[in-house]
Order: C-alpha cells, then structure tokens, then sequence
C-alpha cells in the first residue's frame, strides 16, 4: 500500500509537470500566432504566408515522440545506446538496493518505480544541459553569423561559416543546415528539422527573422544585431532572477529532502521504529501524512516560482 501511494505521488507530480509544459508551450503558440498577426504585412498571402507557425512548431504526437528520442541519443553522444542500457541497469540495481534495506515490498512495483522517477529526472536534466549550452552557445553563433554578413557573405555561406567555427550542438545545427541548404533543400524544411532539434523560443524567432529575410529581403545584419541584444538582455534578466530566488530554492531543496534523510537515519539507527512507519497501519498514515505535506509543499513553491518569471 506504500508503494502504492508513492507511485500514484510520482504519477500525479509527472502527470501535472506535463500539463504544465504543455500549457507553456500552447502559450508559446498564441503569443507567435499573434505576432504574426498584428506584424505580418499585407502584401503577404494569406495561404502562403512568410512565417508559417505550424511548420515550426505543430508536430503530431508520433512526431514528437521521434524527436524526442532523436534528441536524446544526440544529447548522449557516442555509444547513446550503451550508455542508456547502463543507465537502466543501473537504475534496475538502485531499486533493488532500496527495496531489500527499505520497503521490503513488490520488487517489480519498485523497479517501476525507480526506471519511471529515473527517466523522467534523466531527461529533465539532459534537456537543461543542453538548453544551457543553447544560451551559451547561440549568442556567440549570432555574433560571428553578423560579421560573416558584414563583409559580404551570403545566408547560406554564413550559416555554414558559424557551423564551421564554433563547437557543441549549436554548431553542429548550423553545419546541418549550412550543408542541406547548399545542396538545393526547401529553406521551410530545413529550418522546420531544425526547430525540431533546438525548440526553444530564441532559437524560433531566429528561424522566423530568416524566412521573412529570404521572402521579402531586407538588411538582415541588422535584424541579427537586434536579436542579439534582444537575447543578451534576456539572459540578463533570467540571472537577476536566478540571483535573487536562489536562496529561495536552496531553503526549499533542504526543506523537501530533511524528512527523506530521516527516514534513512531511522533505517539504521532505530529499525523497530521505522518499521512501525512503514508496516503499522497507524505509522503508514504518518508516513502518507509525511509525503502528501512534502509534495503539496513543494507544488506551492515551484507555483510562487513559476509566477515570479
């Protein structure tokens, strides 16, 4: 029964940050629909549009799913694969550990326990990783792209320039579509594949600010150089706000984590009481008690979090 209700909190917690990133991303949606709808200029057709927002951003959910698992064999490097069935079994190992000293219970409830909490963590910090390298890299990529311009260079050649120069997965995004847009592919597929890899919201107004260049022209080094100051002052901003709420979710961290740790210590220092806790009916209500208040806690503190942005 434990088990049971530590799965169904797991569930619920993964359940509701799915929601949420999804309702992000409808935001993310709207808020592009509407730019373009106030921005686009009336000489553009209303079928054929400059920016088509649902080619950057409307996948089906199979299509999702396969860049989804493209993206983690990237982001895990050579041997993706070997080092994903290291992580499982791994994983596998750990839940067995905590079962035998801890719950004593089903051990494939456990193991499933463990591979669900493992992978959802495991992606999570993949994908800020690398959307951290993403905001390292990106500005950097800008710079050299309006120098290559500058002087003379086109799109095409300046795109291939920067994946030339620089390192990490920007760099190798920008060699990919340097290389598919010189051998004569559609500028909406590539930059479309190219959305798929890196789908964060600079990288798709980047995208938008060189469909409208290749459809109606204009001084693109210009454009670049204001997106450029656009990103830098927002990276500004998410450092202000990381500065000042650090303390705020180191407090949290260490508030979410004392009754776990408890829970340890009372393992091996006093095995007749924890045994109470997780067998004795009335010791399993304190035990629901406890994981109920840490994670109704812990979604009022990621909620004040998320407002703050």
């Amino acid at each position: 029964m434990a088990l049971f209700f530590v799965f169904q909190v797991f569930f619920g917690a993964g359940l509701l940050i799915y929601v949420l990133r999804q309702r992000k991303r409808i935001d993310l949606n709207d808020y592009l629909q509407e730019y373009v709808r106030v921005n686009r200029p009336k000489t553009t057709r209303t079928i054929q549009q400059v920016i088509d927002i649902r080619s950057l951003i409307g996948q089906s959910f199979t299509g999702r799913i396969y860049n989804a698992w493209n993206n983690l064999l990237d982001q895990l490097g050579t041997l993706a694969l070997v080092k994903l069935a290291l992580f499982f079994v791994a994983i596998c190992a750990l839940a067995r550990f905590f079962n035998e000293s801890f719950f004593q219970g089903d051990i494939w409830l456990v193991t499933l326990i463990f591979v669900a909490a493992g992978s959802f963590f495991g992606m999570q910090f993949l994908q800020i990783r690398r959307e951290k390298e993403f905001e390292e890299s990106f500005p950097v990529a800008l710079n050299m792209m309006t120098s290559a311009v500058s002087s003379g260079e086109s799109l095409t050649h300046a795109i291939t320039y920067v994946g030339a120069t620089l390192k990490g997965s920007v760099a190798r995004e920008f060699a990919t579509m340097g290389k598919r847009l010189q051998l004569g592919e559609a500028p909406e597929d590539v930059f479309r594949k190219a959305c798929g890899r890196l789908p964060y919201p600079m990288f798709f107004f980047f995208v938008m600010t060189l469909r409208a260049n290749i459809e109606r022209g204009g001084q693109l080094k210009d454009i670049i150089k204001r997106l450029n100051t656009l990103m830098f002052n927002v990276r500004a901003v998410e450092k202000k706000k990381s500065a000042l709420t650090a303390e705020a979710r180191t407090s949290a961290k260490i508030v979410a984590a004392i009754p776990f740790i408890f829970l340890i210590v009372l393992r091996f220092f006093s095995p007749e009481n924890y045994e109470f806790i997780m067998s004795n009916p009335t010791g399993r209500m304190l035990l629901y008690y406890m994981l109920g208040s840490e994670f109704v806690g812990i979604l009022i503190i990621w909620g004040l979090m998320r407002s703050a942005r």
